[in-house]
């Protein structure tokens, strides 16, 4: 069969690209009804990591090795261990408080070549007719023709799952064990940023999404390098929505969230930034398009690591990621630490999940003359918990493990009180001299424990 040549690649890559983005303008103009900031093309990218997404069962050999020369790294996870730990609240600072009253608020200070030929022999075809690959007709030749390869002989591929200026994404099953994966093809062009492991360059992309491994944190398996493109093999998890997705259905049901619904998966966003943070990577753009909810357990995932980078001591003045959710510090002052921005971001995604008519990027507009937007229907302790997060100064906002110790995240009042009898019957309280002697051994011991440490000040 005929081959592709190298222009014709890039042309239909291109043409791919922009027919995306005419379609996503289309769908933005359409069908967003709801009151949110309009943004460029480029920050809704229509890949959907996986539109039906996360693993409903592990399977416990994932390990296949591949053949060929091109594989640049395989990211099998004997050598790290998959982070799934959560932050005991015990080991944080104990002189962070919360203090629960009407918010007041006052303005803050200035405080990221497609060769066209077949390796195989003379009697394969190149177009991939005739090959053992189940690759749908809406599935761009230059990725047919890249296909019928060594690399790929243990996986059988499906539909196409999303496309952009990054690239496309294609839903595949590992054959050996079944495994469903994501397989994303990016161009080698649009990579910028590279980084090692084991003394092997691979994008930085597919590099810090392997060091923020963790349950909440989509897995990546593979990296492989072939003619103009760097191919990712990942997690692709079934039966997921993306948590806009979600936004967005109850928006159209005329409601929202509840706050034990948001809380939950606020809870697990924040445990996969603070495992980032640990490891020393800065997501940089944490929003619902980003987040996956899988619809059988209930579990978040954080995705797409395009706009990462590493954690500095200095201040970023590039901003990578989408522009609602920019700190208010960088629209004004074009500088911010990477840490509190997280912090900002986590604030935006709450109200987002609590209050679907918020508009984000006219709150970063108005954020230096106005308080924060929070929904007043919300309990007081989230209300409390908002405005921390979005707190015109960022050196005042909580740290993510700070933000663990907040009772909204505990729950704590979501708890009824425990009814303790001395001497329980059925259909009768307490004596009242029972009640009397529970309430003096209280007060007497608060005494002496208030004592002994008068004490002890006093002999020191």
């Amino acid at each position: 069969m005929g081959e592709i040549t190298e222009n014709e690649s890039k042309a239909e890559f291109l043409h791919i690209q922009n027919e995306n983005n005419a379609n996503l303008n289309d769908i933005m103009r359409k069908s967003r009804k709801r009151k949110r900031a309009t943004e460029p093309v480029r920050h809704f990218k229509t890949m959907r990591l996986a539109k039906e997404l996360f693993l409903s069962e592990r399977v416990a050999s994932r390990s296949q090795s591949l053949q060929g020369s091109e594989i640049l790294l395989e990211l099998w996870r004997g050598s790290k261990k998959k982070c799934n730990k959560k932050t005991e609240i015990s080991s944080l600072d104990s002189n962070l408080s919360f203090e629960f009253k009407e918010v007041s608020w006052s303005t803050g200070e200035n405080p990221f070549s497609l060769s066209g030929s077949c390796s195989s022999s003379e009697n394969s075809s190149c177009d991939g007719s005739d090959s053992d690959f189940n690759i749908p007709e809406e599935t761009p030749q230059y990725i047919k023709k890249l296909t019928p390869r060594a690399e790929f002989d243990n996986y059988e591929f499906g539909k196409m799952l999303g496309a952009g200026g990054f690239g496309q994404v294609i839903s595949a099953t590992q054959k050996k064990g079944n495994l469903p994966v994501a397989i994303k093809f990016v161009h080698k062009s649009s990579v910028k940023e590279f980084r090692k492991i084991d003394g092997k360059e691979i994008p930085a992309e597919a590099y810090f999404q392997f060091q923020a491994h963790n349950r909440n944190v989509i897995d990546i398996y593979k990296v492989i390098e072939i003619d103009d493109f760097f191919v990712y093999v990942m997690e692709r998890p079934e039966n997921c929505k993306d948590l806009f997705q979600i936004i967005e259905d109850r928006y159209k049901a005329k409601s929202a969230l509840t706050e034990k619904e948001a809380r939950k998966y606020f809870t697990q966003v924040l445990n996969a930034n603070i495992c980032c943070e640990e490891n020393g990577v800065l997501h940089r753009d944490v929003k619902p398009e980003n987040i996956l909810i899988d619809m059988s357990c209930d579990e978040a995932k954080l995705i797409d690591f395009g706009s990462s980078s590493e954690i500095q001591e200095k201040p970023f003045t590039r901003f990578r990621g989408t522009k609602s959710y920019m700190p208010p510090e960088y629209y004004k002052f074009k500088q911010y630490d990477g840490c509190q921005g997280t912090v900002w971001q986590m604030g935006i995604l709450l109200v987002d999940m609590l209050s679907p008519v918020f508009n984000a990027f006219e709150h970063i507009r108005d954020a230096f003359t106005k308080p924060p937007y929070v929904p007043s229907d919300l309990s007081l302790e989230v209300k409390n918990l908002i405005h921390s997060l979005l707190n015109i100064n960022p050196v005042n906002r909580p740290s993510l493990k700070e933000i663990l110790r907040h009772p909204w995240i505990n729950a704590s009042y979501f708890r009824k009180p425990q009814v303790i009898q001395l001497h329980p019957a059925p259909g009768s309280a307490p004596a009242e001299s029972e009640t009397i002697q529970i309430f003096s051994s209280i007060v007497l011991s608060a005494m002496g424990r208030l004592f002994g440490a008068w004490l002890a000040l006093t002999v020191c």
